[in-house]
């Protein structure tokens, strides 16, 4: 107990650059060289996408078809939502924690404890249930648009980074908001904070025009995230409560 107290007020606390790179950037590696390791068996994986379709379809929502067939209209678009795809996680998150680190903002500590914790339980959830991308589903005619117009999902280089059957949840909109929040309090222009407003909504149509994900996934990513941060926001008041920045 007295370990977990005093780990409840390390991450409730904002701390020097060292740490605070260790934390966010180990963080996000970790758990993508974790998720990567943690390849599952093929047909276990598209059996629980399966059962997501037959979901969607009963519900009438198995619309990722109709969306990728309506925003993949081209080469350049294809290259500029797989470019989406790959930059909404693994740039423009970080930048937004760093953003809100160097600007002191009083929700920092929330924000970086918030995605670890989502991290940490979508490598839990992964390795219970995992579950194929839409786009390895053969019969809903969905295709791979990041690696047609970005990225070579299957190459070999990226499987060493990359778990394909980890598409439930989805991190990258779960993720999301901690951008639009950083962008929204970082400016007063009008104009950029909508672009703030959109940029989650954008995230979602991106995940699934590229192929990458299921609506459900994305409930999936909600899911994680919003729990994240009840627990982060409890754990940075016990920070604030026993000290500052260290």
């Amino acid at each position: 107990m007295r370990a977990l107290g005093h780990l409840r007020r390390f991450l409730g606390r904002r701390h020097g650059r060292a740490a605070e790179a260790a934390m966010g950037i180990g963080g996000l590696v970790a758990y993508n060289l974790v998720r990567a390791r943690h390849l599952a068996d093929r047909d276990v994986a598209i059996a629980n996408a399966r059962r997501i379709a037959a979901a969607e379809r009963r519900a009438g929502v198995l619309v990722e078809p109709a969306i990728q067939r309506a925003l993949v209209r081209g080469p350049l678009s294809r290259t500029l939502l797989g470019a989406g795809y790959i930059v909404s996680q693994v740039v423009a998150l970080p930048i937004a924690l760093r953003t809100a680190y160097a600007r002191r903002y009083p929700a920092y500590p929330a924000l970086r404890t918030m995605a670890l914790l989502s991290w940490t339980a979508g490598v839990a959830w992964y390795a219970r249930r995992p579950v194929a991308p839409p786009r390895m589903l053969p019969e809903l005619g969905i295709a791979d648009s990041v690696s047609e117009g970005f990225l070579p999902m299957d190459s070999r280089l990226v499987r060493s980074l990359y778990n394909p059957y980890a598409a439930m949840p989805s991190l990258h909109v779960g993720m999301a908001p901690v951008v639009a929040w950083t962008i929204w309090a970082s400016t007063t222009n009008p104009a950029v904070r909508i672009a703030a407003l959109s940029y989650p909504p954008a995230v979602a149509a991106t995940v699934v025009a590229t192929g990458q994900h299921f609506l459900a996934d994305i409930a999936g990513g909600i899911a994680v995230v919003l729990p994240a941060w009840a627990i982060a926001r409890r754990i940075t008041r016990a920070g604030r409560t026993n000290g500052g920045t260290t």
